[in-house]
């Protein structure tokens, strides 16, 4: 288990782009992950210097991961078991405890711009399916035809071919596939990804977007869109964004149990009660946890072999990244 521990910062933003079991192999690859992080966070952190709220800097450096192809949400997103992307967003303000998300969305480029217009411009929480994507035509949302690049096909094949091979009595009911990869399956590509923040204000605020998990079943719906699971933030608490096995952090609902370990802890011991809970429960190689307390303190910790994370706070404007298991501070 690895946690960080953050100085108190006036305003910030702590990103992760995903917690995983196998460690970042190629060079290449290490590169394309900084890389994203590096630009995701100074989109968000420029915002925060131009007196931006929180949820404005969560949404835009999320909107850039989604972009980047490099992890598994927007561009990046995975495939179902019926070699589809259906996507999940969701994004939390800590000022009046409002939030949006969006589940099973297809077609729209950023899920988490659709689930903060599910927030501010109609009276629900969550939105999925078809009514995610009528929402997205009503607000005049590009809607594109997702067409999975050869990379992505050629997991799909590889996935699928081993599933098929371990679970030959079940291939009708191939969610029963869903934990193959916690011991050998290929788990190169990366998964959610999120963003917690405090503003100059002082206010909070959470967001997170991910393709869910490879091979899952049409209609699954992950942590991500559900509210107290895979996100929270609340100005007298502070904010969580969770990542990993979905139905686990859902079972735990991990970041409102962060969240309320903030009122007499920091963002760092938070984050690890919450990961020590995960993994109480359901076992290693589960889950990782960004967390920002009402004092600007940032926490991460997670029981994978690594969690992509990058941090940035107005107490010294550096940018630290960290991508390997045991590396407990930035470099």
């Amino acid at each position: 288990m690895t946690q960080s521990k953050f100085n108190n910062s006036s305003f910030g933003i702590l990103i992760h782009g995903g917690a995983k079991t196998k460690k970042i192999g190629k060079v290449t690859e290490k590169e394309e992950i900084k890389k994203s992080l590096k630009t995701s966070i100074e989109i968000g952190f420029d915002l925060l210097k131009k007196g931006k709220s929180a949820v404005d800097t969560v949404e835009a450096s999320v909107v850039y991961m989604e972009d980047s192809g490099v992890f598994n949400a927007g561009t990046g997103s995975c495939l179902t078991i019926d070699q589809d992307v259906e996507m999940d967003a969701a994004i939390m303000d800590g000022r009046d405890i409002s939030a949006g998300s969006v589940g099973m969305v297809r077609g729209v480029r950023n899920p988490i711009k659709l689930a903060r217009q599910v927030m501010e411009q109609t009276d629900h929480v969550m939105i999925v399916s078809e009514g995610a994507l009528k929402v997205a035509k009503l607000l005049n949302m590009d809607i594109e035809k997702y067409e999975p690049n050869q990379k992505l096909l050629n997991k799909f094949n590889n996935l699928k071919k081993s599933v098929n091979n371990k679970w030959r009595k079940n291939n009708d009911l191939l969610i029963k596939s869903l934990d193959y990869r916690h011991d050998d399956g290929d788990d190169s590509d990366h998964g959610t990804v999120g963003a917690v923040a405090i503003d100059k204000e002082g206010n909070v605020a959470s967001g997170v977007s991910t393709g869910g998990r490879w091979l899952k079943m049409h209609g699954r719906i992950g942590d991500s869109a559900v509210i107290g699971s895979g996100f929270y933030a609340d100005n007298k608490l502070g904010a969580a964004c969770a990542t990993g096995n979905g139905e686990f952090i859902m079972r735990s609902c991990l970041c409102k149990y962060a969240c309320d370990q903030m009122q007499t802890n920091s963002a760092l011991i938070s984050s690890k009660k919450s990961i020590a809970l995960l993994t109480k429960r359901f076992g290693k190689n589960t889950g990782g946890l960004i967390t920002v307390d009402t004092k600007g303190r940032f926490g991460i910790s997670y029981n994978t072999n690594y969690m992509p994370v990058a941090l940035i706070n107005s107490k010294d404007e550096k940018i630290n990244i960290a991508l390997e298991y045991n590396q407990t501070s930035f470099k």
